[in-house]
Order: C-alpha cells, then structure tokens, then sequence
C-alpha cells in the first residue's frame, strides 16, 4: 500500500515538470490557483495506466495527457503542442532507458529483475523522473535567446546538484541491494529519494523565477531611463524654442545694436555676437554623431556636466551605434555617463573623456575616462555607488554588463592611482 502511495507520488511530480516545461514556454490561460488541479488530476490519470503496465499504451497516454493538458491549460496551437509533447515523450523515454540501462551495468539487475521488484522499480522511477527534469531543464536553458549571457552560463553549475543526487539515489539502491535491510528502511530510503526529487525541482524553479524577475526589473530601469530621456528632449527641445523665439523677437534691436558699432572704431561686434549666442544658448552643439540616441543621452550628459563646471570632452563624430538596440545604447551610455559624473562630482580636477571610434571598420570602442578621487570599491567584482540608496548598490555596473554581454562584447574597468583616473573601456563587433 505504502509503496503504491510512493509510486503515485512519483506520477504526481512526473506531471509536476511537465507543467514546469508547460510554465516557462507557454503563457498561461487559466488562473493559477488551477493549476496544482490540473497537475494532481493529470498525475492520477498517468498512474491508474500505468498500472496496466503496458509501456506503449504508457507512452500514448503520457502524450495525450498532456497534450489535452497543455491546451486547456496554456494558449498554444495545434503544431506547437504537437511538437512540445513530442519532446517531452521522448526525453521521458531516452531518461528511463538510460536509468534501466545504468541499473543493469552498476547493478547487474537484468529487466525482469527489476520489474519484479518494488523497491528497485521505484527508485528507477524517481531517479528517471529526475534525469526527465535536467534534460527538460537543459531544454528550456539553451533555447532561451539570453543563453549566452554569463548568468545563464552560471546556472549550468546548478546541475551538480541532480548529478549528486542521482548519485546518492544509486548508493541507497547498492545499500540496499548487497545488505540486509527491513522494508521500514527501505520506504524511508523511497520517502528520502522523493523529497530530494522534489527539492531538486524547487531549486531550480526558484532559480529560474529569480532570474525571471531580475529581467524584469532590469527592463524596468531600462524604461525609466528612457522616459527620463525623452522628457529632457523635450525639455531640451522647449528650452531651445522659447530661446529661438526670444531671440527672433528681439533680432531688430540687436541688429540696429550691431550697425551702430560698426560705426563706433573701438567697438568690439564679435564679442557682442558671442554674448547674444552665450546668453540664448543658439549654437550649444547637439548634432555630436549621426546616432539620435547617442546624440541625446551626450548631450543632456554635457549640460550637467556644464552647470557643475566639469571639463567634459566628446570625441564620438564616428560613433557607429546602429547596430544595437536604442534602449541598450541608453542603458549603456547612461548608466556609464553617470557613474563618471558621479565619480567627477567629488574631485578637484572635474573632467570627463568620451570617445566612440570603429576599428578595422566593425569593431566598436567605447571609452570613458573621468577624475576619481579615490579607489572604488567593488562587491563581489560589483562597482559599489557612493549614492545614499542602499539595496540598489552596483545596479547601473550590472546593466552595462548585461548589454555588453548582450552583444558580445568585453568590458574593462581599471582605476589609474598615478592619475587619479577611472577608466572604462568596452569593445564590441558589430558584425557578431
């Protein structure tokens, strides 16, 4: 009875990563308080034919479950489910050949042994199960289009984890094999084993939610950054209209002004021009690159860095962007603009460097140099703000490693003691 209630668990979680596969790769389409009915009915409906213990009406069970399951539950069509189940058929049965076949070569088991037996023939089902979740996972990982990323990367060392566990599922299985053991033991081993399954599957669900809502609030910021752009356009775009209308309005007396020193011999008319440009701010440079976006976020990024006298250098006339998307290039050129302001605001010698060139025409540096005070610190190769906002410390270094990453790209950031200089340098291929 005991082992029947085990084995019907192990049907349970079996649909428990099916949802899993169904969750991240399909949207839903009912509510979520659904869903653990849609997994306890799904997993009862498997094991009842099960029992009949006949593998290819197994198989099309499995396949048709969830296939009505998937399109009930999540909004697909036709060919997406047909060829989702399809995967999740086959990766169920490559993952239980392969644990049959482990089984016989560590163990010696032949098949017949093994369906003879309860103990083995559930602890083959979990360990399956398992195995069916990492490939699944695996699945899920690499058809992401973030991939590539280097916290993807990372999440590969999560599998050290279920590759322990099958290992340790294996010692239990040898422990109880080749010693004596009560079946007490040998239904705690089961209970151990499952709880273990399923802590392999909160773990990396929780993992995967993790980096769901880090996206998430990354792209928030992203967005923030990009309304607070467009406002200062257009506050940019008011400001140079109402000083275009002021100064038209009053263009009659500044040139009878003008004509009246030209008659004067000591009269300076230059000087008088410049002032009338200075004070209407008509010739302030906008047009730095052929990029609009880059063109925004340096300028709004050179009015601050004039209203706090900070001596602020651009050299980006061939700046060549176009190849990535306007909300990385503003995630990028602002978050690192504004750590070099930042880091200028607090020295003596106030002064940014900022330079875009093209290299061997499709390679892309991007480099900011600025006065820096004193060594930054870093947590955890994060560069920790000096700003009052504890719990967001290393944010804006977290996104320019994500759009760097994002496009290929390498970054270096180096603090000169000799100079007093931060410098960041990121280098990108616009053909990759």
């Amino acid at each position: 009875m005991i082992s029947n209630i085990c084995y019907a668990i192990v049907f349970l979680i079996e649909s428990l990563i099916s949802f899993y596969y169904f969750d991240f790769k399909f949207k839903r389409r009912i509510s979520k308080k659904f869903i653990p009915i849609s997994i306890l009915l799904s997993g009862l409906v498997l094991y009842i034919i099960n029992l009949i213990e006949i593998p290819l009406i197994n198989a099309v069970c499995f396949y048709a479950c969830n296939f009505i399951v998937l399109k009930i539950c999540y909004n697909t069509n036709i060919k997406s489910a047909i060829f989702a189940n399809f995967i999740l058929l086959f990766l169920m049965i490559i993952s239980e050949l392969i644990v049959v076949f482990s089984f016989s070569v560590v163990f010696h088991f032949s098949l017949f042994e093994s369906q003879s037996d309860a103990f083995i023939l559930i602890i083959q089902a979990i360990i399956s199960k398992l195995l069916y979740f990492i490939f699944i996972w695996c699945i899920l990982k690499f058809s992401e289009k973030e991939s590539k990323s280097t916290g993807s990367k990372f999440s590969l060392l999560l599998c050290v984890l279920p590759m322990a566990s099958i290992i340790l599922m294996h010692t239990n299985v040898y422990l109880c094999t080749f010693y004596s053991v009560n079946d007490n033991y040998k239904i705690a081993i089961i209970i151990g084993n499952i709880l273990i399954l399923l802590s392999n599957i909160i773990v990396f669900y929780l993992h995967e939610a993790t980096i769901r809502i880090n996206r998430k609030y990354t792209q928030i910021l992203l967005d923030y950054q990009q309304e607070k752009d467009t406002i200062n356009y257009y506050e940019l775009l008011r400001e140079q209209n109402e000083n275009s209308k002021i100064l038209i309005h009053d263009i009659t007396k500044h040139l009878k002004t003008i004509q009246q020193l030209s008659k004067k011999e000591d009269s300076n008319i230059s000087q008088y021009i410049s002032e009338i440009v200075e004070d209407f701010s008509v010739m302030n440079p906008v047009d730095y690159c052929k990029n609009s976006v880059v063109n925004l976020v340096t300028h709004r990024y050179y009015e601050i860095c004039k209203k706090n006298k900070i001596n602020f250098t651009i050299s980006i006339k061939n700046a060549n962007l176009d190849f990535m998307k306007e909300h990385d290039i503003t995630a990028l050129l602002d978050n690192l603009l504004e750590n070099a302001v930042e880091s200028a605001l607090l020295t003596d010698d106030k002064f940014i460097d900022f330079s875009i060139c093209t290299r061997n025409s499709n390679f892309v540096i991007i480099k900011i140099s600025n006065s820096c005070g004193r060594k930054p610190k870093y947590i955890n190769d994060i560069l920790v703000s000096s700003k009052n906002t504890p719990g967001i410390h290393g944010v804006g270094t977290r996104s320019i490693k994500k759009v760097v990453a994002k496009y290929n790209g390498n970054l270096e950031m180096k603090y000169d003691s000799n100079s007093n200089t931060f410098i960041s340098i990121i280098g990108i291929n616009s053909n990759l």
